[in-house]
């Protein structure tokens, strides 16, 4: 009788998604190393999903995204998981609102008095300005972020042009052509968010870079992928261990960027394939 009352608490225990993530790696016989690698997501937002303690990944709207893609690795159904965890941000967003009691109107001392009332107002409209100021400063795509960001990208675009004559590709000082193996390095200067989109426009792959965290991209996706990410500046890409320069405007979406050696080589000599910079909007 009481191995089932054991059993039983340790079901009820079970209630947050990040411990049904935890339980089937640990039956799969995985580590967060593991895991990591396979979803190329660093091992502490891994472990900070496990414990459901959504304050300490870069933003609420990662926590989706990386759920979901626990979930693949781990034989877990994506679409369950990703929806479990939205139930969990909308209850933890409920659960911090702070109660509300009703005034009576016909009792006056209860009535809060008209100094407390423009101080919660003023108080409520800082707090406002600076969640605004939040959101539009983060970077923390979620798939409904990116596929805002791609119709916003695609209305934004100007009627193409003709291509002018082929550039052979050469360094950015001029010299002898790179070698269409070199390999290209991606590198954060901060963390930023990069995705690799199809010959549709659909980012089929991202992920994030740490401060000093370097990537280097597979063949498959300099040949099959473009480069798109919303902080330009906090992203470095070298070809063959050169510097090609920053890939577009600062705090810009940027899409379409080639990643083959020679397009990347030649942006640095200002005659790079165009891409495609769409200003943030507050979001």
């Amino acid at each position: 009788m009481a191995d089932e009352e054991v059993a039983e608490q340790g079901e009820l225990a079970i209630t947050r998604t990040g411990d049904r993530l935890r339980l089937a790696r640990e039956a799969a016989g995985l580590s967060l190393a593991d895991v990591a690698t396979r979803t190329r997501i660093t091992q502490r937002h891994l472990h900070a999903i496990e414990k459901s303690d959504f304050t300490e990944l870069p933003g609420r709207t990662y926590v989706t995204g990386f759920a979901r893609a626990y979930a693949r690795a781990v034989d877990l159904p994506e679409a369950e998981v990703g929806a479990s965890i939205r139930r969990e941000l909308e209850e933890d967003e409920y659960g911090s609102r702070p109660l509300y009691e009703a005034y009576e109107p016909t009792d006056p001392d209860r009535l809060p008095t008209a100094r407390l009332t423009w101080t919660l107002v003023v108080v409520t409209a800082l707090l406002a300005s600076a969640y605004g100021v939040w959101r539009f400063l983060s970077v923390e795509p979620d798939e409904a972020l990116i596929a805002a960001q791609n119709r916003a990208a695609d209305a934004s675009e100007a009627p193409s042009t003709e291509a002018g004559a082929p550039v052979p590709p050469q360094s950015a000082a001029g010299g002898a052509a790179v070698a269409a193996n070199a390999p290209v390095v991606l590198t954060g200067i901060s963390e930023v968010w990069i995705g690799f989109d199809d010959a549709k426009g659909k980012t089929e792959n991202w992920r994030t870079l740490d401060a000093g965290e370097t990537y280097q991209v597979p063949p498959a996706y300099i040949e099959q992928f473009t480069l798109r990410t919303s902080i330009p500046q906090a992203l470095k890409v070298t070809v063959g261990g050169r510097d090609v320069g920053a890939i577009g405007p600062a705090d810009t979406l940027v899409k379409g960027v080639s990643l083959k050696p020679a397009d990347l080589v030649a942006r640095a000599a200002g005659s790079a394939p165009a891409s495609v910079a769409v200003p943030k909007t507050n979001r």
